[in-house]
């Protein structure tokens, strides 16, 4: 190898190592703010519990969410439940409620931008059976329904995997998927839920349904967990 290839490939090596360190850097600035707009649900008596309002075509819905997991030390990676229930507050006279469709997420917030928003679990709703279109609800009828919530889901497992990868979008090599790591490592500060309710509505003297949708979302936040001491 001459001088010249030498130099070629040191000159080359430098600009790579530049590049590769100037792209890590922008990476790790890339951050999520935490959310100031979505309501918490707290344990602040023996169980977590929020209650929600919307006001749909004059139609008043109420959305109750709670769990018997212990929300003030919430754990990503723990196998925990989620009991919800939609109720009907109000309705014009000889309106027909159906509940024809539940979709549900759980994913993570966190300060990094890889991080946050990966979906750790999901779960959908529906009739399977009958000749109804979905799930009748009225002043003295509510739905009801329970999310298990995987703490080791396969696909966390495999966006976590994704990001401490070669591939990845932060300084984080060979870190396995706990508790810690994904606090301390990942920047996650909690759950984010969100509940999608598709609604079938007919009004009295009209011959067919009509359908509407609205969404909760709110935060729970995880337990801070302490970091690594050398």
């Amino acid at each position: 190898m001459n001088n010249k290839t030498i130099i070629l490939t040191t000159i080359f090596s430098i600009i790579t190592i530049t590049a590769l360190i100037s792209l890590t850097g922008c990476i790790e600035e890339e951050t999520s703010l935490v959310p100031d707009y979505l309501p918490t649900l707290l344990n602040d008596l023996e169980n977590g519990q929020l209650t929600i309002t919307n006001n749909i075509e004059n139609i008043t819905f109420q959305t109750k969410y709670s769990t018997p997991y212990n929300t003030s030390a919430w754990r990503i990676t723990d196998s925990k439940t989620l009991t919800m229930e939609l109720s009907l507050q109000s309705a014009p006279h000889n309106t027909t409620i159906f509940v024809e469709h539940v979709h549900c997420d759980i994913n993570l917030k966190a300060k990094y931008a890889g991080v946050d928003g990966m979906l750790q679990d999901t779960m959908d709703d529906k009739l399977h059976s009958g000749n109804q279109p979905g799930f009748w609800i009225s002043e003295n009828h509510s739905y009801k329904n329970i999310f298990a919530i995987e703490g080791y889901s396969q696909t966390i497992i495999d966006g976590w995997g994704w990001m401490v990868g070669s591939y990845g979008a932060m300084n984080i090599i060979s870190e396995r998927l706990t508790e810690k790591n994904l606090m301390n490592e990942g920047g996650v500060y909690g759950s984010k839920i969100q509940i999608v309710y598709d609604i079938l509505i007919k009004y009295d003297n009209e011959p067919y349904y009509h359908t509407t949708s609205f969404v909760d979302e709110f935060l729970i936040p995880t337990k801070e967990q302490p970091k690594d001491t050398e």
